[in-house]
């Protein structure tokens, strides 16, 4: 931990010790690294003492849901006076939470913001951003090791979960010596990297698997195989019974191609949006590209959403990623 670190980690210690009553709140659509980290910081406060309610407007994702805590996830509206403090993980602006729980947060008299995205915008009384963490879970390791807090079986499972997915199972190029590191000591604290990956990987509903195969049915290659697109739209979701938390994970086919550099999923929403999915291997900055179109991530991993026809919008948006690589 570098000295900017233990700066910004005291400034959260001490406005938490202050404070008695937290919202924790994570953005919409959730993933393993928003879950992960809502519920670790839910469990952080409530070891010091604290009153922490974690809110999310959309269902926790089936993967995520062996998480300690999970099943206590509220979805309600949220009565902003039962708190003096918000806590948000995970979210690079407020819109970001969602309408409801953005309005509450807002009429609360004070709040932290903890992420790790390139594309953040400061904002909060309390601000930390650390884009060269894995995940916003790794922040939490840090932020428990400056309390300091032990880490319990629990928190570690929260934490290493967030971990394992926003590294893509410490396989992409967030990955390093010290999140490996982080991992083993986590696993130490009672983290099961077995049993966490089977939940996450291997324990998934058939309506998925016959998602993805309507799903793989659709995918094209451009550009020489430098560029692998597909998609999903609402006829799928019916016809299949899956959500859109089954789609989770799907991209991950797509960026697997040895020669594809830069792997786009549009998914058709019932706004008539299309939520572009991006990732990328190499040099290809696909946070840039999301930019463009009111969206943000990382490097390798990013997303936006798009208004317009599915198939319109499939078009255009490959076409401007096709040359973006020539």
């Amino acid at each position: 931990m570098n000295k900017v670190q233990s700066q910004i980690i005291a400034r959260l210690v001490e406005a938490i010790r202050e404070r008695d009553r937290f919202l924790i709140a994570t953005h919409i659509r959730p993933d393993g690294d928003a879950v992960g980290s809502l519920l670790a910081i839910t469990f952080i406060l409530r070891a010091l003492g604290k009153r922490a309610d974690p809110f999310i407007e959309d269902p926790v994702p089936p993967d995520c849901l062996f998480l300690p805590g999970a099943q206590g996830v509220l979805q309600e509206r949220p009565n902003p006076s039962l708190y003096d403090a918000a806590v948000m993980v995970d979210c690079g602006e407020l819109s970001r939470v969602g309408t409801t729980l953005a309005d509450a947060i807002s009429e609360i008299p004070f709040l932290i913001n903890i992420d790790h995205h390139a594309t953040s915008r400061p904002f909060g009384d309390v601000f930390w951003l650390e884009v060269s963490a894995s995940s916003t879970c790794e922040m939490l390791y840090h932020l428990c090791a400056g309390i300091p807090l032990l880490f319990d079986s629990d928190i570690a499972t929260q934490i290493y979960t967030g971990m394992l997915t926003d590294t893509g199972s410490f396989r992409f190029s967030n990955t390093n010596q010290r999140v490996l590191e982080i991992a083993a000591r986590l696993a130490t604290a009672g983290a099961k990297p077995d049993y966490i990956a089977q939940q996450v990987y291997d324990s998934v509903p058939p309506q998925k698997l016959h998602l993805l195969a309507r799903v793989l049915s659709t995918l094209l290659f451009h550009s020489e195989n430098r560029i692998a697109t597909a998609e999903i739209s609402l006829a799928m979701f019916a016809e299949t019974a899956a959500s859109p938390s089954d789609a989770e994970g799907f991209i991950n086919h797509l960026r697997s191609v040895r020669s594809v550099e830069i792997a786009v999923l549009f998914r058709e929403e019932s706004d008539s949006l299309v939520h572009v999915s991006l990732r990328s291997k190499g040099e290809a900055d696909v946070s840039l590209f999301a930019r463009q179109h009111g969206g943000g991530g990382h490097r390798n991993a990013a997303a936006c959403r798009v208004a317009g026809p599915l198939n319109d919008v499939r078009t255009r948006l490959t076409r401007q990623a096709m040359d973006c690589i020539r």
